[in-house]
């Protein structure tokens, strides 16, 4: 399965040249803000939107991840940062994913180190898993720092992307912080 390698190398070979071509002009929505029933993030205000899905449902997303928005930071290939919403159709517990997504990782890149794994709670509650990837060999080394959390019905993972030494451990839970997620409601699709 190479979907994260995939989506990993699409963000990164087009977040700079999105951002040369984005326009000065906000759309009315907030490009910053990425809502849906279940979760609510605020990219940091000099992040660019290279692509938002609106209100995928349940219908619209598969078990293979699917990027849901894609924000970009940075002017250059040394200093560009992809912040990236992944979802998956998934019911099980946030272990039995962290260890699918780890095994994800690991298949599209053998050279894939996942360390500093840490129970958290986003800044609303919902229990999430912190962790801290590095993929990738010599110059192609990147680093990941991704929030996963469950809400019942889908694995979500809100994830930053940068080269090796792009980005710190502080930095990126500066630039994820304010995600918030609830159960997804039943009974019923908005």
């Amino acid at each position: 399965m190479n979907a994260y390698r995939s989506l990993i190398g699409i963000v990164l070979a087009f977040a700079i040249p999105a951002l040369a071509a984005a326009q000065d002009a906000a759309p009315t929505p907030d490009p910053h803000v990425y809502d849906d029933p279940a979760m609510h993030y605020a990219a940091p205000a000099a992040a660019r939107l290279v692509g938002q899905m609106q209100h995928p449902t349940l219908q619209t997303l598969s078990q293979d991840p699917t990027p849901v928005a894609t924000w970009v930071l940075g002017t250059t290939q040394y200093n560009a940062k992809a912040i990236t919403i992944t979802m998956e159709l998934y019911s099980g517990s946030l272990d039995g994913f962290d260890s699918s997504y780890e095994n994800a990782l690991r298949g599209d890149d053998p050279a894939t180190l996942v360390k500093n794994k840490q129970h958290v709670l986003l800044q609303n509650g919902m229990p999430a898993l912190f962790v801290e990837v590095t993929q990738g060999a010599g110059f192609q080394t990147r680093k990941i720092f991704a929030y996963l959390w469950i809400d019942s019905q889908r694995a979500v993972v809100l994830s930053v992307v940068s080269t090796l030494g792009g980005i710190d451990e502080d930095t990126a839970k500066t630039l994820l912080a304010g995600a918030t997620a609830v159960r997804y409601p039943t009974g019923g699709q908005p």
